[in-house]
């Protein structure tokens, strides 16, 4: 008996369930209907225009949402959940059509009664007519309004404060920006008005009276404005059209390539701006930050969005969602400064879509390039904000470059040398170019601005072996200290005070050397003691005589980038690297593993304690070469030889009371032994006094040298090699140990 009556239980559900699904699908197809004869009455046969007119009838203009209501109040009753939530719902999609119709009939009533009961019907008529007695019109409005709202927002969950804050918060944004614009154009207009106009008519309209004149208005500077005009346009033209001391004529920069013509190249639409912002601010939300974007610096290759955090919100929150904000925003990389320097506000920089190119001609044809006299000035490329930037490797006064492969690194060396030459005579700039490579300096081979302290002006080259490379540099610190003595013996600081002297008294100046090393990493493998002990005393000391370094790795590791090196380095540049830990060896900090590569770089200047993005300028090799061809034109490499290389040996040897011999012998024992002392000379040349003699003219040829504050001697061992061979051949110097 159990099994029959749950058999006949279970029979009665599966029917009613048959029961439920084909009235619901009479439901809808009378819902088609209704829609039909609603919005197209014409073809709904007799039965639908009888319908059409009850409808109209009872809800008038509302009726035309009749359809929409009754499919939402078909679509709730099919729900499985609660049936009698599922029933509330859906009769609250009817009640909120009752009261959108009394709504209408309320509103369209003002003009007419008639148009009142068109509008809501009888049904929205009643109502009015009932509402109106008790709260008057404007009250009815109201009531009806808040009914019609709260319907809705339980049927479609409508977020109305959501709505209210966004939509305020808009009206506030625009308000402040139309304050800011009307700020601006009002001082510029008062600056206008200040300004004197001169009005100029027009030979043509002096000559034809009977034409119409013409009159061309333009603002009249000061007289010190003229001068500084005067003054610029005359750099300008010496820069561009190139400027002749002597014989020598500066090239033109219409070697370079031309830069495209818009601005706005590279930048990302107003549409694009609104779109990242919009995301930017939702994606934080979404992870319970709260902040919105208050400012945009669009630029060629990344735009910065300022985000303005609420109170009591972390700037470390918002830095911690880096990879979230790039995931969301479809980045390949993006960077947060939190805060941005001088701002109240964290910066998240997001590369372009289609970032531009930025060449070398539009940086040096810029003012920041063209009013400037300094002699090491060179263009590093475009800021984020899209401002010719500039810097000068005099001020810094040596710069560390570290990037990784194809990050742009070996371009923007270019870019410094292609600076400085199309500005300055072989008088003024010389170059020690240093390239273990043997790949990229290499096409600067017979300029007139190459120096080697170590060879003769006709045998000038680009140093390529490392252990040239560590000789020449241990040839550079000489020079320096002998410009040392030179500025005390006139009693001046810096080469710019002796200079300005040296034209006084009609001497000759002093010329600026820059060493550039492509490669540091390749010379620190192979000669590490010589290179680093000498790259710290130019780096301490050399940027008063007038001699600047320029060091470039792709290997930013802390063998490679000593503790030493950087502590004498305070101006870098990094371009991109591969991860944070080179970031924070170059900068200290990271931010370089999350650059575009191509240029985009991170310049962080003396004094600075966070760097500045900047897209580096582009030369290509053809510009270089053409650069190249045009200096060669113009004269060969010439300079003074070092003391050191002319004096005659026996010469120098008799007045220093030594004989040539002995010296050779003494020469070989050093080389032998791999050391030198007074006890070792006097030991083999069995004189006290001998020994002494062969010690100073040792230490006088430069071949031996004690640094301040050791005991122990230096010996250049290189140099010694060199001297045997060119003055003592018959004594053997090969294969030593």
């Amino acid at each position: 008996m159990s099994l029959s009556g749950g058999k006949k239980n279970s029979v009665r559900k599966k029917s009613s369930g048959y029961t439920q699904v084909f009235w619901w699908f009479v439901g809808l197809a009378a819902c088609l209907y209704i829609a039909w004869l609603t919005y197209l009455p014409a073809y709904s046969g007799h039965v639908g225009v009888w319908a059409e007119s009850k409808l109209d009838f009872l809800l008038g203009q509302t009726g035309y949402l009749f359809p929409v209501f009754f499919l939402y109040f078909l679509l709730e009753l099919a729900k499985k959940n609660y049936p009698l939530l599922r029933w509330i719902r859906a009769l609250f999609s009817l009640f909120s059509l009752v009261f959108l119709a009394a709504l209408f009939s309320l509103v369209a009533g003002i003009f007419s009664v008639d148009w009142g009961r068109r509008a809501g019907g009888i049904v929205g008529f009643k109502i009015s007519a009932a509402l109106m007695p008790a709260f008057g019109r404007f009250g009815g409005v109201l009531f009806t309004l808040i009914f019609f709202l709260a319907a809705l927002h339980f049927l479609f969950r409508i977020p109305w404060l959501k709505i209210t804050e966004s939509l305020f918060k808009k009206f506030v944004s625009e308000y402040r920006d139309w304050r800011k614009e009307h700020r601006v154009l009002s001082a510029q207009v008062a600056a206008a008005k200040k300004e004197p106009l001169i009005i100029e008519m027009t030979p043509a309209a002096a000559e034809k009276p009977a034409e119409k004149k013409s009159l061309k208005i333009e603002a009249s500077p000061a007289p010190a404005q003229n001068e500084k005009k005067e003054k610029t346009s005359s750099r300008v033209k010496e820069r561009i059209e190139g400027k002749s001391s002597s014989s020598y004529v500066l090239p033109s920069l219409e070697l370079l390539t031309p830069p495209q013509s818009s601005k706005e190249r590279g930048k990302p639409s107003v549409e694009e701006i609104e779109k990242a912002s919009s995301v930017l601010e939702a994606t934080l939300k979404s992870f319970g930050v709260d902040a919105r974007v208050t400012g945009v610096s669009p630029g060629p290759v990344i735009t910065r969005y300022e985000l303005t955090p609420g109170p009591g919100v972390k700037v470390s929150s918002i830095a911690g969602l880096e990879n979230d904000i790039a995931l969301a925003l479809k980045a390949k990389g993006i960077r947060i400064l939190a805060p941005i320097p001088g701002k109240g506000a964290v910066g998240v920089e997001i590369p372009n879509s289609k970032p531009a190119m930025v060449y070398l001609r539009e940086i040096l044809e810029s003012p920041a390039f063209m009013n400037s006299q300094r002699s090491l000035l060179f263009g590093l490329g475009l800021s984020a904000d899209g401002e010719p930037k500039t810097a000068d490797l005099q001020t810094m006064p040596h710069l560390l470059v570290a990037g990784a492969t194809n990050s742009g690194k070996s371009i923007l060396v270019h870019s410094i040398i292609a600076s400085i030459l199309f500005a300055t005579r072989p008088d003024e700039v010389k170059f020690v170019l240093i390239d273990p490579k043997r790949l990229e300096l290499t096409f600067y081979e017979g300029i007139p601005h190459l120096f080697d302290p170590t060879t003769s002006p006709d045998k000038v080259s680009v140093i390529t072996g490392p252990k040239d490379a560590a000789k020449v540099l241990k040839a550079v610190v000489r020079l320096m200290e002998k410009r040392y003595e030179k500025f005390q013996l006139f009693g001046v600081r810096n080469i710019d005070a002796y200079n300005a002297l040296a034209v006084k008294e009609n001497r000759p100046r002093e010329f600026f050397v820059v060493v550039i090393i492509d490669e540091l990493a390749d010379l620190m493998l192979v000669a590490k003691d010589s290179v680093e002990d000498s790259i710290q005393r130019l780096t301490q000391m050399a940027r008063a005589v007038g001699i600047h370094l320029v060091l470039a790795t792709q290997r930013p590791s802390v063998d490679v980038i000593t503790g030493v090196i950087k502590a004498n380095l305070p101006c870098r540049i990094a371009l991109q690297v591969i991860s944070k830990v080179d970031s924070k060896v170059i900068l200290d900090s990271s931010g370089a593993d999350a650059l575009q590569g191509k240029g985009d770089l991170l310049y962080l200047a003396v004094g600075s304690q966070r760097p500045e993005r900047c897209q580096g300028a582009y030369v290509s090799e053809s510009e270089i070469s053409n650069l190249v061809a045009y200096l060669k034109t113009q004269a060969k490499p010439d300079y003074p030889m070092l003391e050191t290389m002319i004096k005659s040996a026996e010469a120098d040897l008799g007045a220093l009371g030594v004989e040539p011999l002995e010296f050779s012998q003494a020469l070989k024992l050093v080389l032998e032994r791999r050391r030198v002392s007074q006890d070792l000379l006097k030991s083999h040349f069995g004189s006290s006094a001998r020994a002494t003699n062969l010690l100073s003219a040792l230490e006088v040829k430069e071949l031996i040298h004690k640094p301040e504050g050791s005991n122990h001697w230096e010996i250049h061992f290189d140099q010694i090699e060199d001297y045997l061979r060119r003055h003592f051949p018959q004594v053997p110097v090969e294969n030593r140990g």
